[in-house]
Order: structure tokens, then C-alpha cells, then sequence
């Protein structure tokens, strides 16, 4: 079984106990999990290249997949697996291999981060070929395993006036909340990701049909001057 801390080869920034916890849901009074956001270490693509997503701050501007360049609003920084031997392997990270997702790099990806993919079968199924789905669905699909969460780790949320989804790690799509939340009561959501059941589905037809599920995806047209840079 490989372990986060293997994944990792720089120290953590400080203590996770410095900062304070934020969660979708809890597995007890004292104990709280992050099961959605972008780990730190993420390279995201921005006017000035490729970033690590705990590198941005609000003002900077992050190239999307529908809008372009847009202006980050607010970013919120926060740490899960404090406690990792109280954290069950449902909600453990996944690994995902170079190329599974169309990205260039490994990346480690939350359980339930929406992650957009494409396919025929979408598109014959669904009338787009883009479907935002959770991460979780995507354990065993070209290698994507879990990692077991032994270490703490800081999870970064990037908002924007409009729910947006962005490119990371040179080819893969990740959704991001508008700067009021994933969700406004008197807004209706620009993107909905599938429900789990409906995610394996999709994930299982993909698999069985040798369908490529984001080496096709749009790259990111960087700024001509920077294409390359990554900070």
C-alpha cells in the first residue's frame, strides 16, 4: 500500500494544528475531514504559467476552461488528515497516474473533488461530451488508487465570481466554487457533477470501451510568453 507521505518530498509549510479546519463532513466531535479541494502541490495554470495552487492568491488570474483568463476572489487554505489514524480508507486520497486523466504529472486527488472528463459516450448520453464527475468514482480506472492518508495534508480552494473549472497538472480539469460557495440558493449551478452511482457507470463504460477519458481534452492555451514557466 503506498503511503501519502511517500508522495510528498518537501516538508509541510507548518504545523497542521496551526490552522484551522474546515470539513464536508465528520467522522467525530474532534475529528474532521476536507474531502474535496485541491492538494497542495497542484500545479495550476495561470497568466504567468504553471503554479503550485498554494502559490496563488486572490487577485491572481487562473486560465479556465470556459472563460478563459478569470480573477481569483478568495482562497481558502485549510489541512485534513490531522488525525490520520481515524480517517477510513473511504475517504483516503487517490493517486492518479501520469497521462490517466490527460495530465502530464502524477497528481493526488481528494475523494470527492469533481473532476471533469470526455468522452463519446457522454456526449451520445448526455448531449456534451464533458461530465463532471466525483473523484471517487475513478479508483481502479487506469491505475487511480488510493493512498493511504498517514500524514496530514493542506487543501487549497480557489473562488471565483462564477463557478469555474480549471486546468491542473498540464491537462486534467478540476472544478472550482464560486466566491459565495459551491452553490447559491437563488443561482443555478453552471456545473453539476454526477451522482457516485451514476460516476462508476460512466467510469466502468469508459473503461470497458478503451474510451480516452481526458488525453483528448482541450489544452490550455498559455500566454505565449510564459508558456512553459511553472513557480
Amino acid at each position: 500500500m503506498i503511503k501519502l507521505r511517500d508522495m510528498f518530498r518537501k516538508e509541510l509549510a507548518c504545523d497542521a494544528n496551526e490552522r484551522s479546519g474546515a470539513w464536508d463532513g465528520a467522522l467525530s466531535d474532534s475529528h474532521t475531514l476536507l474531502t474535496s479541494g485541491l492538494i497542495a502541490g497542484t500545479k495550476v495554470a495561470t497568466e504567468i504559467g504553471w503554479r503550485d495552487v498554494e502559490a496563488l492568491q486572490a487577485g491572481d488570474k487562473v486560465l479556465t476552461f470556459d472563460d478563459g483568463l478569470q480573477t481569483v476572489r478568495k482562497v481558502s487554505r485549510r489541512w485534513t488528515y490531522q488525525e490520520p489514524h481515524l480517517t477510513p480508507e473511504e475517504f483516503w486520497p487517490l493517486d492518479v497516474p501520469e497521462g490517466a486523466l490527460g495530465n502530464r504529472t502524477g497528481l493526488i486527488l481528494l475523494p470527492d473533488q469533481p473532476v471533469m472528463m470526455e468522452s463519446d459516450s457522454s456526449e451520445a448520453t448526455f448531449g456534451d461530451p464533458f461530465t463532471l464527475i466525483p473523484a471517487r468514482a475513478l479508483e481502479g480506472y487506469k491505475g487511480i488508487d488510493r493512498l493511504c492518508a498517514d500524514i496530514p495534508v493542506e487543501v487549497v480552494a480557489l473562488h471565483f465570481d462564477t463557478e469555474q473549472v480549471v486546468f491542473g497538472n498540464i491537462g486534467a480539469l478540476f472544478y472550482c466554487p464560486a466566491k459565495g460557495g459551491a452553490s447559491d440558493a437563488c443561482v443555478a449551478p453552471r456545473y453539476e457533477a454526477l451522482p457516485l452511482t451514476l460516476s462508476r457507470m460512466f467510469v466502468a463504460a469508459l473503461a470497458q470501451q478503451g474510451a480516452d477519458g481526458g488525453v483528448t481534452m482541450r489544452r490550455p492555451e498559455m500566454p505565449s510568453q510564459t508558456q512553459s514557466t511553472v513557480v
